[in-house]
């Protein structure tokens, strides 16, 4: 992988067999020619190689308002232009509104509640530190999967991850109608969602910082 083609203005994300070619400008006019060109050289390395690219499963999206992109070739066969793609398990949408992923992941998480409901349902016989163990290590994951990335969505959206949090707190507790969400999640010692994703994005700021430093 040391002689895959780099380009200055092409940035390449790997990740086991996903793969992301990032070009930047001010128009496409500036940003597509130089992906075209790239996509070309890789082309070539990807023969040489004798690697084969499922081209069908190839999709490109662009960050922008602008709805007329000039087309983009892989191997002679254009590549569609989406409104939302998902790259390892993050959808993104044009507008980096992260609302689709937020939808996903709500839908994700009900489904999950759902197998675990008989064990930390209000009726369950479960100890109350064995639920909430499941929430904190198999539940609230799912909510917070790659929250660096969308962390900066709308306070609407993440609103909609916290009211699943305090419905499934005030389960496990088996709280009354008049204890309030905050005082249930202090007397179970354990951050609100939004401070929990706050702490892992300075968490993955900091990695980054020293890793850079290290490189």
């Amino acid at each position: 992988m040391n002689d895959i083609p780099k380009q200055n203005n092409i940035t390449l994300s790997l990740y086991a067999d996903d793969t992301a070619i990032i070009a930047q400008g001010k128009s496409p006019q500036t940003f597509i020619p130089a992906l075209q060109k790239y996509i070309l050289s890789l082309e070539t390395w990807l023969t040489n190689w004798k690697i084969q690219l499922n081209v069908d499963k190839t999709e490109a999206i662009i960050f922008s308002k602008i709805t007329n992109c000039p087309e983009v070739k892989l191997f002679g066969s254009p590549i569609p232009w989406k409104n939302e793609v998902k790259y390892l398990g993050v959808i993104l949408d044009r507008g980096l509104t992260f609302k689709s992923h937020i939808e996903h992941s709500r839908e994700k998480f009900n489904n999950a509640f759902r197998c675990q409901y008989s064990l930390i349902c209000r009726n369950s016989r479960l100890s109350l530190n064995n639920k909430l163990l499941i929430y904190l290590a198999y539940l609230r994951p799912i909510l917070t999967y790659a929250s660096p990335v969308w962390a900066c969505t709308a306070k609407y959206h993440l609103n909609k991850l916290e009211v699943l949090e305090n419905k499934t707190i005030r389960m496990i507790t088996n709280a009354c109608w008049y204890q309030r969400n905050v005082d249930l999640r202090q007397a179970l010692k354990i951050p609100s969602l939004k401070e929990f994703i706050q702490k892992i994005a300075e968490n993955s700021l900091k990695k980054s910082l020293i890793l850079t430093i290290l490189l």
